[in-house]
């Protein structure tokens, strides 16, 4: 075994070459790992990390450009469900009405006019893509909102039930969802109240008041041949016709009746 003191200082003297051989070495590793190491976060970034879709971008320009919430925001985002609207993309179009009423009730309250424009362009998306359920709870909401905004004497309020009243005899005219009755019944309701609504607002004489009485009736006679107390009443006194076993009255029969007119 060599003793310390009987190592060659000669043996590990200054060699030039091999530290520059040593250098290049270190110096080709660093570089690769860090070619290596950007190669990777390119990858990661294309494959890992998902593409920002147009919705989301042009929401987060606004926000930056204007601040998050900023009431500002609210016609820029019609705009563009408008534009959506007019491509044909619906569901984007949604997009961009429902952010728009969420940045409205922020800055202006849970009730507010500004509110009524942007929920009838979320319900003309609604109707292009046939979401009945969604377009009866739009109205639904309407309905609240015109009702806490305006009084029974402001005439505004006669014209916003309106809207919705066509809506439910539209849905009932034409069985559009398979809720006839359920339409029948709000149509029914909305008339009484817009016939409230005119007694305050409206002349005597007016023709409004003669259509709204005359589909009130009709509405009515037909909620009472729909219901079990017509159905019971026929049982027991069947027609003299022979028909022994009554029954509902079937609206697929009459399809295509217009029972209540569109004012």
């Amino acid at each position: 075994m060599m003793k310390i003191e009987q190592l060659n200082p000669t043996d590990y003297s200054f060699n030039p070459q091999l530290l520059a051989t040593l250098i290049a070495s270190l110096s080709i590793a660093f570089f690769s790992n860090n070619t290596f190491a950007q190669g990777l976060s390119v990858i990661m970034t294309e494959d890992l990390v998902p593409s920002v879709d147009p919705i989301s971008r042009g929401i987060t320009e606004l926000d930056t450009y204007f601040g998050a919430y900023d009431q500002r925001q609210i016609k820029p985002l019609q705009d563009l469900g408008r534009q959506n609207q007019l491509s044909g993309e619906f569901q984007q179009a949604l997009s961009f009405f429902k952010q728009a009423l969420h940045v409205a009730r922020v800055n202006r309250g849970l009730y507010h006019d500004s509110q009524i424009s942007i929920i009838e362009s979320i319900i003309s998306s609604e109707v292009a893509l046939k979401n009945w359920e969604k377009v009866n709870k739009h109205y639904a909401y309407q309905e609240h909102l015109y009702l806490r905004l305006y009084a029974t004497d402001d005439l505004r309020l006669e014209q916003g039930l309106k809207k919705i009243s066509n809506w439910h005899i539209t849905a009932f005219n034409v069985n559009l969802d398979g809720n006839r009755i359920q339409h029948l019944r709000k149509a029914n309701r909305l008339f009484k109240l817009r016939m409230r609504v005119s007694q305050n607002t409206l002349s005597l004489g007016d023709p409004r008041f003669m259509m709204l009485a005359e589909n009130i009736k009709i509405c009515e006679r037909e909620l009472f041949l729909a219901s079990d107390l017509n159905l019971e009443m026929r049982r027991r006194h069947p027609r003299q016709s022979g028909d022994s076993k009554p029954r509902r009255p079937s609206y697929s029969e009459s399809k295509g009746r217009v029972f209540v007119s569109v004012d």
